[in-house]
């Protein structure tokens, strides 16, 4: 957890690591018509399917419907009968796909496979997840390693981040010449997500920063330039602190789902290396 695989190698700080179809209302089409009596409350549409004779199960209509609902889509009855049109139409596609012998063509016969290898791998992962042994005795040390790690303070900083050294040094020369840091940074700098906002990163605490720049930083008050450029594996970046301030961590309450997924996840690939170790791979 650094911030070396950052786009900007300056990171949120953010104990979590450990630790469509959109149906729009037609209402606007019935401003000033007169209101319609109610009508009778209409049956719940199937998900069920039968297409020439092969009966779609009810659990594939429950997945996209699922996947919707994911997504923020309201239930309703309209969605489940586009739902039911979109197996409709998969269904008569992939039938005729089958007459057509298109299911026997290699590349078509490799991604079905893929398909369902995915569909196994994911499976295995969630039972595996749900299988894992975690007590509140794991979540709490978890907890107070992330807090540690996350250290005592955090900061905000800007950054210009360039290609090369050379780049850089052209930068912190024009900056110690009276040039405005963000104004710099939005003509020079490479990071979309910071460039904008003239280089100002999020808070970010200590632990979370590459340890390149938490050394350049170390012992800078707030507005002064690093007395060098940093070099990051996404680039060279000259950096400036904005502000530092004593962090205070979130509580093991707000945080405890995450820490315990993280748990999880962490049992989750033990069980994975363990299958890699004893797996014949020729």
């Amino acid at each position: 957890m650094n911030t070396n695989a950052s786009p900007t190698g300056l990171r949120i700080a953010r104990l979590s690591t450990a630790l469509g179809i959109a149906l729009g209302c037609a209402g606007a089409w019935a401003q000033g018509a007169p209101t319609a009596p109610a009508a009778a409350e209409a049956a719940p549409v199937s998900l069920a399917v039968k297409v020439n004779g092969q009966t779609l199960s009810a659990e594939r209509g429950e997945l996209l419907l699922r996947e919707q609902l994911a997504r923020g889509v309201p239930d309703s009855s309209e969605l489940r009968n586009m739902i039911r049109e979109t197996l409709i139409n998969q269904a008569v596609m992939a039938q005729d796909a089958q007459k057509q012998a298109l299911d026997k063509l290699p590349v078509v016969k490799a991604r079905l496979e893929l398909v369902e290898q995915n569909t196994l791998a994911q499976a295995w992962q969630q039972k595996a997840m749900d299988d894992a042994q975690i007590t509140d005795a794991d979540i709490q040390t978890e907890y107070q390693a992330q807090v540690k790690a996350l250290g005592t303070q955090e900061f905000r900083l800007r950054h210009v981040l360039v290609a090369d050294e050379k780049q850089a040094q052209q930068v912190l020369a024009k900056i110690k010449g009276g040039a405005k840091f963000d104004q710099v940074a939005q003509e020079s700098s490479r990071d979309p997500g910071t460039r904008e906002k003239g280089g100002l990163s999020d808070w970010v605490a200590e632990g979370r920063l590459a340890p390149a720049i938490r050394q350049a930083i170390d012992g800078l008050k707030a507005g002064q330039l690093a007395a060098k450029p940093v070099q990051t594996p996404v680039g060279w970046q000259v950096l400036r602190l904005e502000e530092k301030r004593a962090l205070t961590p979130p509580t093991l309450e707000a945080v405890k789902p995450q820490v315990r997924q993280a748990l999880a996840q962490r049992q989750a690939q033990a069980r994975l290396a363990a299958l890699r170790s004893s797996a014949k791979v020729e």
